[in-house]
């Protein structure tokens, strides 16, 4: 399963160097507030690839990040849980204890 896992990457970066070499053409990239403002902000020509490639990664942060919340979430809610079937847990036993009978369901068979 390493192999593979080393095959697609492989596989990947020779796409993105095949991608990086066909897109070598300089573009300059403008962001302004048009209708209410008239100036805007300009960035250096850059290589065509370098922007897509900077696009796709900040892309993949905000999707990692995204995920790493909804794993923070779900990591509290299964520490809730468990304190909560813990405490369960104990009262159950103190209820075993006190010597109520059990009902029949609870009973077990010796």
């Amino acid at each position: 399963m390493k192999w593979l896992k080393t095959l697609l990457i492989m596989i990947i970066f020779i796409l993105v160097i095949l991608f990086s070499l066909q897109n070598r053409e300089e573009v300059g990239l403008r962001f302004g507030l048009y209708p209410i403002q008239d100036r805007f902000w300009e960035v250096p020509k850059l290589p065509l690839f370098l922007i897509i490639l900077c696009s796709v990664f900040v892309g993949v942060l905000i999707g990692g990040i995204g995920d790493l919340y909804q794993r923070f979430q779900l990591k509290k809610s299964l520490r809730q849980n468990e304190k909560m079937i813990e405490r369960l847990s104990r009262e159950v036993e103190t209820l075993r204890g006190s010597g109520m009978e059990q009902p029949s369901y609870l009973k077990r068979d010796v």
